[in-house]
């Protein structure tokens, strides 16, 4: 994962890198969007129905994002992202969440930015839950 990252990075702003502390441009976004769906496979490949692999996943990102000073909206988009492309699971963001280790760097500025998508998570799982019949 970490390697994906990096690469995912340098690919987005090796010509500008002072541009990783701004908002990304729409073809910066693009450009992202394609690497990831491009390094999909891969990552479902291995990290399909293993939670702990996943969380092991978020943490390659939180301590990625860290090293970088938060990119604006990097880590949210992400999140968003993982997923939507159903790289990541729902148990895995909401294990991640919960995991309070200090081992990794940034869990606290990264839970102040990803916080209302998780709480939006666990809502929608919740909803969806009582909406299944027994």
């Amino acid at each position: 994962m970490t390697s994906f990252l990096q690469f995912i990075f340098h690919e987005m702003f090796f010509t500008e890198p002072d541009d990783q502390l701004s908002a990304p441009t729409k073809e910066q976004l693009d450009q992202e969007k394609q690497l990831l769906l491009a390094f999909k496979p891969v990552m479902q490949k291995f990290l399909h129905d293993h939670v702990d692999l996943q969380v092991s996943a978020l943490y390659a990102l939180q301590i990625h994002c860290n090293a970088h000073a938060f990119p604006k909206g990097m880590l949210l988009r992400y999140f968003v992202y993982f997923y939507d492309m159903e790289i990541i699971e729902e148990e895995a963001f909401l294990a991640w969440k919960e995991d309070i280790t200090q081992e990794f760097p940034g869990k606290g500025k990264a839970l102040f930015q990803v916080n209302q998508w998780l709480t939006w998570l666990e809502t929608a799982e919740e909803e969806e839950s009582e909406e299944e019949p027994d």
